[in-house]
């Protein structure tokens, strides 16, 4: 029973699907069926049964993969234990944050770095959805991003929700002293979205969140980088503009407000995500168990 046949299966039951977990792993969907057939007759005993258009591990499947994520967790461990007492490298951290709350995580990656200065950090910032597939491909060993919309592979740390703001054009402001708004009146205005590359995210949560409260959203264009937003609001780009507060810094805004938005919906939740076969970095979480995010009053 070697570990990449036994990979191959977590992914599979975590996935539900072997076409998903085929494109996790960047293979051939009939490789990989096989592969599964041969760890059938290996063991002995079914490990699988179709449920509609969903796989399902039987009983006996479902205690390998129990067992199979400990043993891939443990040779994980073990290996990047064994690299670092035989190389005695300097350590490097590898990880992604996603475009939406680079400003909400970059103080603890910056304290990481503070209290760990010979540890080398390698961070990738990008989409949500394309950091989930690095982590799936072990080409980062933690992710900064939105909540994921399945957990399935995946533990989170999941942080309170961050506001909701409107940054809304000052050319479409009728009383520019207004500095909170309906989430009614949303449907007045263009609007400008933040979108992950592919998958369900804060996108399709907010428009069914608007939709359910009776507002129709008008969307003009949607990105994944809420800096771009913000520099073309700024340019003179006319529309609202839905982000998380962390990331809005309102002295800088000179053409364009942000606004209160009231009823404030719950979209936006940052998250440490690390695959189930992971372990967390110590160094990350020593800092997250003492109290993160900061006190206003960190330096």
């Amino acid at each position: 029973m070697d570990l990449k046949r036994l990979r191959y299966f977590c992914t599979v039951v975590e996935q539900g699907n072997i076409t998903h977990a085929a494109r996790i792993l960047n293979m051939a969907q009939p490789p990989l069926s096989k592969r599964l057939h041969e760890l059938e007759d290996e063991v002995g005993v079914p490990l699988f049964f179709r449920n509609g258009r969903r796989i399902e591990p039987t009983v006996a499947g479902f205690h390998l993969y129990k067992r199979a994520s400990e043993i891939l967790r443990s040779v994980s461990d073990t290996v990047m234990e064994t690299i670092a007492l035989a190389k005695q490298e300097t350590k490097l951290l590898r990880i992604g944050l996603s475009h939406l709350f680079q400003s909400y995580f970059s103080p603890l990656i910056m304290e990481i770095k503070q209290r760990h200065p010979d540890v080398e950090i390698g961070v990738t910032v990008s989409d949500s959805s394309h950091l989930e597939v690095l982590l799936n491909n072990g080409l980062i060993d933690i992710a900064l991003i939105q909540k994921p919309a399945k957990n399935d592979g995946f533990d989170c740390i999941t942080f309170s929700p961050i506001k909701v703001q409107a940054v809304i054009s000052k050319s479409l402001l009728n009383d520019p002293d207004k500095n909170a708004m309906h989430l009614s009146e949303l449907s007045q205005y263009p609007l400008l979205l933040l979108r992950r590359a592919n998958g369900t995210g804060t996108f399709e949560f907010l428009q069914d969140h608007m939709r359910k409260g009776g507002v129709e959203p008008h969307i003009a264009m949607h990105i994944s980088q809420p800096g771009l937003l913000l520099e073309w609001l700024e340019s003179g780009l006319q529309g609202v503009a839905l982000l998380p507060e962390s990331e809005i810094k309102p002295d800088r805004l000179h053409h364009s407000k942000a606004m209160e938005i009231f009823p404030s919906p719950q979209i936006f939740f940052p998250s440490i995500v690390k695959l189930t076969t992971a372990s967390y970095m110590k160094e990350l979480m020593e800092i997250v168990e003492h109290g993160y995010p900061f006190p206003a009053s960190h330096s």
